[in-house]
């Protein structure tokens, strides 16, 4: 059976369900589910079009950090290429891609961990664009959570 995740905005009230891509990213996803709970700083780049990141705290021992150049995972491609609902995680952080508008043209820094379910979607976006609307606007603390879900 698929591990599954809650995936929360929690300033926003607003939580979805997304499932681990244990086949395509068996290292990438057992290294990221080890350090579930996750919580991060979402932030737009303002450039890269339906994406933002989810920074947190770097750990105090050096695992792996993707990047651009050397991408975390078996499996990356460009981000405009990416779909909406994957979540790629870095060794360190997270790429959050939320719609159908991808334009930047350069390397995901790491492997797809996880997809948000189809049912989801609809409302994944709606708060991508708040994360959006929030970082152009008031410039809050906006938070993305990512939880073991309850009997998955």
């Amino acid at each position: 059976m698929a591990r599954k995740v809650d995936i929360l905005f929690p300033e926003f009230d607003i939580k979805v369900v997304g499932t681990m891509q244990d086949e395509t990213e068996p290292e990438l996803c057992e290294m990221f589910w080890g350090l579930l709970p996750f919580r991060g700083a979402c932030v737009n780049t303002l450039s890269t079009g339906d994406t933002f990141n989810a920074r947190c705290r770097p750990p105090r021992k050096a695992r792996i950090s993707g990047t651009q150049d050397n991408p975390a995972g078996r499996h990356h491609g460009k981000l405009c290429n990416r779909k909406p609902g994957e979540i790629t995680y870095t060794g360190v952080d997270c790429q959050v891609c939320y719609g159908p508008d991808m334009t930047e043209p350069l390397d995901a820094r790491g492997g797809i961990v996880i997809k948000v379910d189809p049912e989801y979607l609809d409302i994944f976006y709606e708060a991508g664009k708040r994360v959006w609307r929030n970082h152009l606007g008031p410039h809050g603390l906006v938070t993305l959570e990512i939880i073991a879900k309850e009997n998955a």
